[in-house]
């Protein structure tokens, strides 16, 4: 029964294990996700305050004078603020959710790391507990083979050969 026990905790471990790696791949893709939100937030705001240097400038503005360009300048300048102060509450945001992400992966990875001990600590007791029995096992053929030669069945030569042959694979 304990043996039974045992296979069904490391098939279990086995499972789990695989579960994490998985689980791990996709909050490490959430992570990215936040990083790839901050690089497009940056890359709409540099558009937002590039079409902002543009108004106030052309033909039209040529004719309405410098108090038409300098009320354009004034705002641009405005909303170049603005947006300057919505991408700084927003990448705050996406810092913190690509902390939070980043602590998961990390606790997601600190119990891999806790599976896969308890699974080299199960499966190295079955190799001891095979092993033991291996010993155990080699040792009733090692009895067998010196009876075999007290009989005289064996000679001393082949009870030799055959006991350093079992002593080696153990």
């Amino acid at each position: 029964m304990g043996e039974q026990q045992n296979e069904q905790q490391i098939a279990a471990l086995e499972a789990r294990i695989a579960e994490l790696q998985a689980t791990i791949e996709r909050a490490k893709g959430v992570v990215q996700q936040w990083v790839d939100a901050n690089a497009s937030l940056s890359r709409s705001a540099a558009q937002l305050r590039a079409e902002n240097q543009n108004k106030g400038r052309g033909i039209v503005s040529a004719f309405l004078g410098s108090k038409f360009r300098a009320s354009m300048r004034s705002a641009a300048a405005a909303s170049n603020a603005a947006i300057a102060k919505d991408v700084a509450a927003k990448r705050e945001i996406n810092a913190k959710g690509k902390r939070e992400a980043q602590e998961f992966v990390r606790q997601l990875q600190q119990e891999l790391s806790e599976a896969k001990q308890s699974l080299k600590a199960l499966t190295s007791g079955r190799k001891t507990t095979s092993s033991a029995k291996k010993a155990v096992d080699s040792l009733a053929v090692l009895e067998k083979l010196k009876q075999a030669h007290d009989a005289g069945l064996l000679t001393d030569a082949e009870f030799e050969e055959k006991r350093k042959k079992l002593v080696a694979d153990l």
